[in-house]
């Protein structure tokens, strides 16, 4: 990941940072990732989203290791704290956030997930 540590008072490392140390958010407020070729959207429970410079690869390791984020697709990451369910759809499944937002899950994730 491209980021600095920002010479700040206020630097707190559960944040993630962004564009050299000049942006911050707190993982929490990350409803999900979605992959853009060499870059990374960020959607967040505000309702606004942000390109982000590296891919989501890089972002993964990081919020994985927190416990509340998965894979669902192979270029989606999705906060778990925000999805409310899923369901079955006639071309396969898809997550329903508490945001009113709804992502395509792969077959293979569905396995993994265990879900019904």
């Amino acid at each position: 990941m491209k980021t600095t540590i920002p010479n700040r008072k206020n630097y707190n490392p559960n944040f993630l940072w962004f564009n050299y140390g000049k942006k911050s958010i707190n993982p929490d407020e990350v409803v999900y990732l979605k992959s853009c070729d060499n870059y990374t959207r960020f959607y967040l429970s505000d309702g606004k989203s942000f390109l982000a410079s590296s891919t989501m690869k890089s972002y993964e390791k990081e919020l994985l290791k927190r416990g509340y984020f998965t894979r669902l697709h192979r270029g989606t990451l999705v906060n778990l704290k925000y999805l409310t369910g899923i369901e079955r759809t006639k071309d396969g499944h898809v997550a329903c956030l508490s945001t009113g937002q709804r992502i395509d899950v792969s077959r293979r994730k569905m396995r993994i997930l265990d879900l019904p």
